[in-house]
């Protein structure tokens, strides 16, 4: 009861034990109470949950948002076929079947995957017809435990916030087990019988069916072990699951972060591009490759993709990662020289959140070629506030002084740049610049360089 209350799964308990009374001896005396606790518990749950109503997102449960009521159903009996083929053999898993991993059936009994379906139902028709044809209570417990625990994944009665959950069929694998020991013990019963006549053939027929059932459980146990393994790293999983669900939107757009994280950029604008082309409303996967765009040097195209993300819904933007757009956006701004353009970008940005040194020192490099340069020491400085040991903010600040005339402070501050990074051909030029300077006494006739750095962590 109290299960019931918290799960659906925990109420369909007392109608599986109801069932098993059914089945027994005296029937109604011993189901009846049952059933009506089961009645009490599921109005009750109800009324406290206003409803069985489910308000998950589209990109979570796209066929529930479906305007017609037949590819609804037919999609949701494919749903119960795909259930079914985890449960007897879970070759091709996913760890999340939202929108697209399975596609609607759109076209509804013309659809091939239909004959999943029908498969499906005729399995479990035949199974119970063998159960009350044997009159067999295990075979009945069976399919009765694999249905009735199943019911609240079905969608047919109240919608769940979830496509497919392999979690779901937890419960349903005790009544597939039950299932299995009664094929055993039919084929054990008919090899015992056939002994009697032909006991010559006993052990062949036998050791046959034994062999096959070690065959099948050794399956399973490397198909297990090689599930968990896949759970281990981010790579092991996403990446399979992509190549076997290639229309995933969220499999494919988490396969590219992985692969964005690893550098391989083209590989991760494949999956991005995919991922965006089943949901093209998803602007965080379009920020990700706008991203890819910012660090592979095609400002431009990136821009196109930041404009097209302000003219939607911003799917995948909050509160808490909005800031992240408007400062990438003014990023990318500055890399084309839009310099006017990209400050107020940056400053709203960093007014949600200050702590993106890429940012501050994209604002400071703005106003350098502006030319106001006390703004940009002090957004140099203040990114130096978020990362003290940053060296391109370093560098620029100890730019900034030495044009400012503050000669002692801008050589320190460049050379404590050089220090962090002394491979940073920039960081180096500028230190001979000032080496120069001291030997000559004289102002050098080129420019000190400002450099740029962009970090997606932010």
């Amino acid at each position: 009861v109290i299960g019931g209350v918290c799960k659906k799964i925990g109420f369909v308990v007392l109608l599986q034990l109801a069932v098993s009374e059914l089945l027994g001896r005296q029937p109604v005396k011993g189901a009846a109470p049952l059933l009506t606790i089961f009645g009490v518990v599921f109005g009750g749950r109800s009324w406290f949950t206003d409803g069985t109503k489910a308000g998950f997102s589209h990109v979570d449960t796209p066929v529930q948002y479906h305007d017609n009521v037949y590819v609804r159903t037919f999609t949701y009996l494919y749903f119960h076929a795909k259930y079914a083929q985890l449960m007897v053999f879970p070759w091709t898993m996913c760890w999340d079947y939202s929108m697209d991993a399975l596609p609607l059936l759109l076209a509804t009994w013309q659809d091939l995957r239909v004959l999943k379906i029908l498969t499906t139902y005729l399995g479990v028709v035949a199974l119970a017809t063998w159960g009350f044809g044997t009159r067999s209570r295990r075979v009945l417990l069976g399919v009765a435990n694999v249905i009735i625990p199943f019911v609240p994944a079905s969608n047919l009665f109240f919608v769940v916030g979830t496509t497919i959950g392999e979690r779901l069929l937890y419960p349903c694998n005790v009544g597939f087990a039950m299932l299995v020991s009664s094929l055993g013990a039919g084929s054990r019963d008919a090899a015992l019988a056939a002994a009697k006549a032909r006991p010559q053939q006993r052990r062949a027929g036998v050791g046959g069916k034994a062999v096959l059932g070690f065959v099948v459980l050794l399956v399973f146990l490397c198909r297990g072990s090689w599930r968990v393994y896949q759970w281990s790293s981010r790579e092991t999983l996403f990446g399979p699951d992509a190549a076997a669900y290639p229309r995933s939107t969220k499999t494919r757009h988490q396969y590219g972060t992985v692969l964005h994280r690893e550098g391989r950029f083209d590989e991760a604008l494949t999956h991005f591009r995919a991922s965006l082309a089943v949901f093209p409303q998803s602007a965080l996967t379009e920020y990700c490759i706008a991203q890819i765009l910012i660090e592979i040097g095609q400002p431009d195209e990136a821009r196109k993709h930041f404009e097209n993300i302000f003219a939607g819904h911003g799917l995948g933007f909050g509160r808490f990662n909005i800031y992240a757009l408007h400062v990438d956006y003014g990023f990318t701004l500055m890399m084309l020289r839009r310099y006017e353009d990209a400050i107020p970008t940056l400053q709203q940005g960093l007014s949600l959140n200050e702590d993106v040194p890429h940012g501050l020192n994209a604002l400071g490099y703005s106003f350098v070629q502006l030319g106001r340069h006390q703004e940009a020491a002090d957004a140099f400085q203040r990114g130096l506030g978020y990362d003290p040991a940053n060296p391109f903010l370093l560098n620029n600040l100890g730019v900034v002084n030495m044009m400012a005339g503050n000669f002692d402070a801008g050589a320190q501050l460049i050379a404590q740049a050089v220090q962090l990074e002394p491979q940073t051909p920039s960081f180096l030029y500028n230190a001979q610049m000032v080496q120069t300077m001291v030997e000559t006494n004289r102002w050098p006739t080129q420019q000190f360089v400002l450099e740029l750095f962009f970090n997606r962590g932010n």
